[in-house]
């Protein structure tokens, strides 16, 4: 699998710009996140991080996210294609 380079392309795993936010949020180092990463995966991504997570997604990136949204981001991919249906570049 490809490393991210950082500039936030989201074609593999790395340091790009949601993994950071995410890794921030949950409390795990960027490299121990995939796009396959979900609460099944990660011990620490409970419903209140869950919500936590949103939070720091829309503030972020400057959107307002529904609650349809919120519960459809059931990983980072998802994450990812919620972020591109809002115009977001990840």
């Amino acid at each position: 699998m490809t490393h991210d380079n950082g500039n936030g392309n989201g074609n593999g795993r790395g340091p790009d710009k949601l993994y950071a936010i995410i890794a921030g949020v949950l409390g795990v180092a960027p490299a121990e996140l995939s796009d396959d990463s979900s609460p099944d995966t990660v011990s620490s991504w409970d419903s209140l991080n869950h919500l936590n997570l949103i939070m720091a997604v829309e503030g972020e990136f400057g959107i307002g996210l529904s609650p349809e949204d919120a519960m459809e981001m059931s990983n980072v991919a998802l994450i990812r294609t919620v972020l591109r249906d809002h115009g977001v570049e990840v």
